[in-house]
């Protein structure tokens, strides 16, 4: 699983200091494990350095990898967040290297994603979609999502409506 902190945070109603993304998180889990049969092997939580030295406790107990992504001055001046630009990087860098992975799971319903998941599905990997609820999530997204054989369905989860 590869989680946009800040896009599942505020997409799912979650607020990022009481640190309930961790509960949502273990039934999102649960939830695909149960419907896709898929192992979730690791959990890399990409998120701005503020926000991860807050929860960096939690979600190291969980056994959670947390990439942190400065925000940078751009040329005139302003800050730019760097988690898509940086969670692109490890979807082409990265994802490709890891061995016996069957599946991969973004956590974000950013359109900004769509070409790096293309690569990834070239190379036979299945994909899964978790975003904070339906109206953050994008439509070219829940195209690129792969059908469960299982369900007949899209392997789309939104952390809004996991259930108990």
């Amino acid at each position: 699983m590869l989680i946009d902190y800040l896009n599942i945070s505020i997409n799912a109603g979650v607020l990022p200091l009481e640190s309930p993304l961790i509960t949502i998180l273990d039934r999102i889990q649960k939830q695909i494990i149960q419907e896709v049969g898929a192992e979730i092997v690791n959990v890399f939580i990409f998120a701005p350095p503020h926000l991860t030295s807050t929860e960096m406790d939690a979600f190291y107990r969980e056994g959670f990898y947390v990439i942190s992504c400065p925000r940078i001055k751009t040329k005139e001046g302003k800050e730019k967040d760097t988690t898509d630009e940086i969670l692109i990087g490890f979807l082409k860098d990265v994802v490709p290297t890891i061995s016996g992975l069957t599946h991969i799971c973004l956590g974000s319903g950013d359109k900004d994603f769509c070409k790096a998941l293309r690569g990834v599905m070239r190379k036979g990997l299945k994909l899964i979609i978790a975003a904070g609820d339906l109206k953050s999530l994008s439509p070219d997204l829940i195209e690129l999502a792969d059908i469960n054989p299982l369900t007949d369905k899209r392997m789309v989860y939104l952390f809004s409506q996991t259930r108990e």
